[in-house]
């Protein structure tokens, strides 16, 4: 076998092997959906950044603790405040439950200092222990939000801006992010559409399921680890 058939082996072997892992991944989502269990979409690491109120905020590190994850840009005030009041819509299907962190990250954290996220929350009544909003420095928290994610925080073309402020491309998707007893990274549990506009996913209904069944489930857990 000459050089050229080997290395054309060796890529189509890859490529069934990435197909093969792929598939696994899908059946093992699908039977977790099909058992009720919301699934582990993403594994995402502990992060450590500046938050609104001028220290230091470290997230995805305590076990049990249900986050909701956004995005936005505080200088597109209606915007932000859309996907701020979608996360305490969501955060208020389960008012009896304590273990909560909403955590808004900042798209452009070089304009969003922490001064003006404090300003945008006390303005707006996101003044709760429960809330963070993350600013710090610029490229890591964008790279963080894109690999973990999948926002990119893409800013819009001049011609599509309606105003000075409306910056990025809107971003109404909210992450559901736990991290188990028993787990040894926190992981995406669920990401949640509105649907405002055509052709958008509506799926927000199915997040008080997930974060009852996560509830529930980590209380029996923690039940079993004191019995023992």
């Amino acid at each position: 076998m000459n050089h050229t058939a080997k290395t054309a082996l060796v890529l189509i072997l890859i490529m069934f092997s990435g197909i093969a892992v792929y598939y696994s991944w899908l059946k093992t989502v699908h039977r977790q959906l099909v058992e009720g269990k919301p699934p582990m979409l993403r594994p995402v690491d502990r992060f450590r950044s500046d938050g609104h109120k001028g220290e230091p905020v470290q997230l995805f590190h305590s076990d049990d603790i249900l986050y909701l994850v956004g995005y936005f840009y505080a200088g597109d005030e209606r915007e932000a405040l859309t996907v701020c009041r979608r996360i305490q819509a969501m955060r208020n299907l389960c008012p009896e439950e304590k273990r909560f962190r909403l955590v808004g990250f900042s798209m452009d954290p070089e304009i969003d200092s922490a001064d003006v996220l404090k300003e945008f929350a006390s303005k707006h009544g996101f003044t709760s222990e429960e809330w963070i909003f993350v600013t710090g420095d610029r490229d890591r928290v964008r790279k963080f939000m894109n690999e973990f994610f999948r926002y990119p925080g893409h800013k819009k073309p001049d011609k599509y801006r309606k105003t000075d402020f409306d910056l990025y491309a809107r971003e109404l998707r909210i992450s559901l992010v736990h991290k188990g007893i028993n787990d040894d990274n926190a992981f995406i549990r669920g990401v949640y559409w509105e649907g405002i506009r055509k052709g958008e996913v509506r799926n927000d209904k199915t997040s008080e399921e997930d974060m009852r069944f996560i509830i529930q489930n980590e209380m029996q857990k923690n039940f079993l680890k004191e019995s023992e």
